[in-house]
């Protein structure tokens, strides 16, 4: 009997192919052809040459010049240094966005006008006496405005000694060969700039435009973000050092060009070669969608104008660093001689831990932001490069082709032995080509879709081939019931407990299956999915009925489906419900729950335990099911994340870290660093308060990490004592960034608003748009309760209380403390004014009135 023909071997061949033909720019083979990508190029990287060296500004430099970011003379003595050792040019990976506070520079300078118009004053008095021939008078009047002027010069030289900004600038400019940076951010640019480019960035564009391919246009930025003024002015050249990693992470490539509303704008590494080899942005040819022209050096791009740059071997010494690296202090203090610099392309970046950035790349899971941008430099001036040639993708195609033809038509007539080594003979010849191309030519062509093809067509056919006979047929469904097993268990052990639930139910219902399915029950209760539990259990009765202890279990499971409230306050709910396995250890997301050691007005607080690392985590759980519902639930679970995600991207000594945010039936969480310590609410009463000199030191902690905040954009709205943390190392940390603005949505029954207002600034009760400022309002509550154990605002009622804030003046803290300096009435007066713009506007602010009431008051004791 002829068989039909969609169990023959050429359909299954051809089926095979067709599918990876659809799955041809799949996720699945991208990440495949990424993975020999970044094989190839870390087993063939070469060693750099000497050409280029790195200035770290490492953690040693860190804790011996002081906290980053330093003052800019540290930058301006090291571009003097380096100039002085004739270095070939000098890249800075720092930003200088913005000049400096004046510092009192402005000032000074005024001083010295003075001085100099008292100086020609009386220049001019002594020429008038010299011209009535009084000469003796006359020379007594010219030694005077001698020493004017010469006190002027002095004045005017201290003041620019001390101006970061000038001397940065002036290092700069006399240095003659410095490159700076910028960032764009991208987007569609529609319509015009919000502002046309100052000169010092317009000079950067490149005019000269070959090729264009208007299918393949360039990345489109449509803000940008430079250096200030006068530093770019004097800058020999300016480029943008934003990265774009691929798909999965991975930084593979740069983009050469963006273009911003028609203006064509080089990387920080295309600028810095060009110049190396002479040219100005004049001489520089684009082609669009295809190449970058720098005289005869071509340099061949994808269609978005990035270029793929080879990796260069590690030193030996630390990952990732295939260059020189000289510590910033170490060559400050003197300990590296300069010929090592000289006719060098020095580059200046941080490396330091939890300041600079890390990138994962083909050689190195974590590369310093300035190693990327030496590894791009040294690749271009080199001319080693990978390039994808046009006919890349038809080689691929074609053969993924010749592939499918030999599954389908060569295979079947093969016998076993011969199919398997013409098999995998044909499978070594396609990688290989793939990695010699690569490491050799510099080509990268893919075949994997062709070589995975190969690998899966030749399994299943061989399956097919050699499937067995009706005899065998109770054999192999002992096998499947073992592969099932075998399955089920590496599905649970991943936590895929449904897919594990499945596969047992396609075994023999024997004791060790049962057994397997009652572990699998108590995971379902471990993560709370009880009614999953329950028709687990409900299974096992069905063929064991007195099987352990499963009818008192499902029993439970059942009732604890039905009326489970998790991390809230009221009955059933806490530690209580968390715990209903009987002793076995409940999770939240991968977290383990060791505890409760709290809780708060939405939810339970527990120690938790991250288990793949073993660190001791806080775990703030939120019902958000229970105080909102439909489309207001979901619109507060998405702000709920992204408030999240913004508190995670803090990154302050003195604010809590965020690790983890996830949410289990409706059960929202956020995982973040255990604080072993106590609040500062209980140091708000008489009879408790702390020194008036800590207390404003533990205030001007809290306010540097919400003058970091701040420039971050992000505003807490909950600032009071029971939110700051003081630690047993008497570290301070403020706590529940992003939280507020979620319970501040939330309503009780009666429409109230949780929590009390008597921290909240006058702007944030009236429901306006908030900022920083309104966090210094309510730091500056904190800081008048905690220095005299009463709050500045207190009423009968929430309308009186509210009343106050917004309308009523505040006692002065010194009718309650007359012994405090004037210098703390002011400052917080300054922090609680009712309009924001009279208002303090941020933490440095508040930060520079504390120092100088702590001033004050250590005189005031020194008195003593």
């Amino acid at each position: 009997m002829k068989r039909a023909f969609w169990k023959t071997d050429w359909f299954l061949g051809l089926v095979l192919t067709l599918v990876f033909f659809a799955a041809y720019d799949s996720s699945i083979i991208k990440n495949l052809e990424f993975s020999v990508y970044d094989f190839a190029l870390e087993t063939s990287a070469q060693p750099a040459d000497d050409s280029i060296v790195i200035v770290d500004i490492d953690d040693a430099s860190i804790d011996l010049i002081g906290r980053w970011p330093w003052p800019r003379t540290e930058m301006a003595d090291m571009i003097e240094t380096l100039s002085q050792a004739q270095v070939r040019m000098i890249g800075v990976d720092v930003f200088y966005s913005e000049e400096q506070a004046d510092n009192g520079n402005n000032a000074a300078l005024k001083l010295a006008d003075l001085l100099q118009e008292q100086g020609d004053a009386l220049l001019a008095e002594a020429d008038a006496l010299a011209a009535q021939g009084r000469g003796a008078e006359a020379d007594a009047k010219f030694a005077q405005a001698d020493a004017k002027l010469l006190q002027a010069d002095k004045v005017v030289a201290e003041a620019m000694a001390k101006n970061g900004d000038a001397r940065l600038v002036k290092a700069v400019q006399h240095a003659g060969n410095v490159f700076m940076p910028m960032f764009y951010e991208a987007g569609d640019a529609f319509g015009r700039p919000d502002s046309t480019l100052p000169p010092y960035i317009s000079r950067m564009a490149i005019e000269n435009i070959g090729d264009v391919d208007a299918s393949a246009p360039p990345i489109s930025a449509v803000k940008l973000s430079y250096p200030f003024a006068k530093l770019s002015q004097v800058s020999t050249g300016i480029g943008y050092l934003n990265v774009l990693p691929s798909l999965d992470g991975v930084l593979r490539s740069e983009p050469l060009i963006v273009e911003y509303y028609g203006k064509f704008l080089p990387s920080m590494s295309l600028a810095m070669v060009a110049h190396d080899l002479n040219l100005t942005m004049n001489d520089v040819l684009v082609n669009i969608g295809q190449s970058v022209e720098l005289g005869a050096l071509v340099i061949p791009t994808d269609d978005v104008m990035q270029v793929a740059p080879k990796f260069y071997a590690d030193l030996g010494d630390k990952e990732g660093q295939a260059f020189r690296h000289v510590s910033f202090y170490d060559l400050k203090a003197g300990k590296v001689p300069l010929d090592v610099f000289k006719d060098k392309i020095v580059l200046i970046g941080v490396t330091a831990v939890g300041i600079g950035e890390g990138y994962q790349t083909p050689v190195s899971n974590d590369m310093n932001a300035v190693d990327y941008h030496a590894n791009v430099i040294e690749s271009l001036l080199n001319s080693s490069f990978i390039t994808t040639p046009e006919w890349a993708g038809i080689v691929g195609l074609v053969l993924l082709l010749a592939v499918g033809f030999y599954l389908a038509v060569v295979l079947p007539r093969l016998s076993a032995l011969l199919g398997t080594l013409v098999t995998f003979s044909s499978l070594l010849v396609i990688l290989g080509y793939t990695y010699v191309s690569l490491v050799d030519s510099g080509l990268w062509v893919s075949t994997i879709a062709a070589a995975s093809l190969l690998l899966v067509g030749y399994v299943i056919l061989t399956i097919k081939r050699f499937s067995a006979s009706e005899d065998d047929r109770a054999k192999i469904s002992s096998e499947s019931a073992e592969t099932n097993k075998m399955l089920a268990l590496s599905f649970q052990s991943q936590g895929m407990l449904d897919m594990a639930f499945d596969k047992f139910k396609k075994c023999p219902p024997a004791d060790d299956i049962l057994e397997g399915m009652y572990t699998l029950a108590l995971d379902f209760e471990r993560k709370r999915q009880f009614n999953k539990a329950a028709a687990v259990y409900e299974y096992i009765l069905e063929h064991n009925p007195k099987f352990k202890d499963v009818k008192q279990r499902m029993e439970r499971t059942k009732d604890a489906g039905e009326s489970m409230v998790f991390g809230g306050s009221g009955a059933g709910g806490g530690m209580g419900t968390l715990m209903i396995t009987g002793g076995a250890k409940p999770t939240l997301g991968r977290y383990e729950i060791v505890k409760e050691i709290g809780k708060g007005a939405m939810g339970t607080v527990y120690l938790g335990k991250d288990p793949k690392i073993n660190r001791d985590v806080a775990i703030k759980t939120m019902a958000l099911s229970q105080e909102f519902e439909g489309d207001e639930l979901q619109d507060v679970k998405d702000r709920f994340f992204r408030e999240a995600e913004t508190a995670g991207m803090l990154n302050h000594p003195n604010i809590v870290t965020m690790y983890d945010a996830g949410e289990e039936h409706d059960l929202a969480f956020i995982a973040m660093e255990y604080l072993d310590g106590t609040d500062l609410a209980p140091y708000t009463k008489k009879g408790k308060l702390l020194p008036q000199m800590a207390t404003l030191k533990i205030v001007g902690k809290v306010a540097e990490a919400l003058h970091y905040a701040s420039q971050q954009h992000v505003v807490h709205r909950d600032i009071k004592p029971a939110n700051i943390m003081l630690l047993k190392d008497k570290t301070v940390k403020v706590t529940d960034f992003g939280i507020a603005r979620i319970t501040a949505s939330s309503k009780t029954k009666t429409g109230i608003v949780l929590g009390t207002p008597s921290y909240m600034s006058p702007e944030q009760l009236s429901g306006k748009h908030v900022d920083g400022r309104s966090d210094i309002f309510s730091l500056g509550v904190m800081l008048y309760e905690m220095l005299v154990g009463k709050r500045p605002f207190k009423g009968d009622s929430m309308a009186t209380l509210l009343f106050q804030i917004a309308n009523e003046p505040h006692p002065d803290i010194r009718e309650f403390d007359p012994n405090l300096p004037q210098e703390v009435s002011t400052l917080i007066n300054d922090m609680l004014e009712k309009n924001p713009d009279k208002r303090l506007p941020n933490g440095g602010a508040v930060i520079r009135g504390i120092i100088a009431c702590l001033k004050v008051m250590a005189a005031k004791d020194g008195k003593k």
